[in-house]
């Protein structure tokens, strides 16, 4: 149900802010982590009871004006404030997000960028094509089963992503953005079968995956670095961007060569 998402979204960030970072005093021992019920409504300007029934997945319709409240109660970054409003709309569209081919263009700049690694992803970060550097940086994608040509399991689950921890950091790795970037990009589509199913799969085979998704964060993913452990590879941190394409859904990933180095990939490129 919306109303539920709306409710988990806002208990899951509500524990997650603490009375220091509100600019409240301190009261001494709290039984639980976070924020009080009553504070994030004092905060937001409405009544406890109010807010205890959106937390509680009651059936409610808050404003436009209260959910601005509340994400300035809560602290929530821009991004984050459009994914509240998304959960709290009563409309959703329909529940899977549509499979859209590669389009002719997004192909051509694959070729274009043949020196480094680079691929396009889809609504859910499957991999839908990629370059000759991009296969072999991503340990052969061409010969992976399909629920492994997706940039979620790539960093998560794969060895040359997962053996890095830094890639799966609560805070500004890949792994966080790509998790944020997923739940912004379905939260009009809860009953998502092909979301779930990746969600499950991803949760079972990654505890730090698992934990990211609980933590309820949203919003666009950008550029950072990669931590990479590929036996053909001398660099072990790749800058990297990753930019919206015209075709809904679907990104550009592109690795950079690190800064001060030169041809980073030539090993690579003995493998693809």
């Amino acid at each position: 149900m919306a109303d539920s998402a709306l409710g988990h979204f806002l208990r899951v960030r509500r524990s997650t802010l603490t009375p220091a970072e509100a600019g409240l005093p301190p009261t001494g021992h709290r039984r639980t982590p976070g924020l009080r019920r009553e504070e994030v409504a004092a905060r937001a300007g409405i009544s406890p009871d109010y807010y205890t029934r959106l937390e509680q997945g009651r059936p409610r319709v808050p404003t436009p004006a209260v959910l601005d409240a509340l994400a300035r109660a809560l602290l929530l970054t821009d991004a984050e404030r459009g994914y509240l409003h998304t959960l709290a709309a009563p409309r959703r569209r329909d529940s899977a997000a549509p499979d859209l081919p590669v389009s002719p263009a997004a192909l051509a700049m694959l070729d274009a960028l043949a020196d480094t690694p680079a691929l396009v992803a889809g609504p859910r970060f499957d991999l839908l094509a990629w370059n000759s550097l991009g296969g072999a940086l991503m340990a052969g994608l061409a010969v992976r089963p399909a629920h492994e040509r997706n940039l979620l399991w790539q960093v998560f689950c794969c060895p040359y992503g997962a053996e890095a921890p830094a890639n799966r950091e609560p805070e500004g790795s890949i792994g966080a953005q790509l998790v944020a970037g997923l739940r912004a990009a379905h939260a009009d589509r809860p009953d998502d079968p092909a979301l779930a199913r990746l969600v499950a799969r991803l949760s079972a085979a990654s505890p730090e995956f698992s934990a990211l998704w609980d933590l309820h964060r949203a919003g666009p993913p950008g550029e950072g670095e990669l931590r990479v452990r590929h036996p053909r590879l001398a660099a072990s941190t790749l800058p990297y961007t990753l930019l919206a394409l015209p075709t809904p859904g679907h990104h550009l990933f592109v690795c950079l060569p690190p800064p001060g180095t030169r041809a980073p990939f030539r090993e690579l490129a003995a493998t693809a």
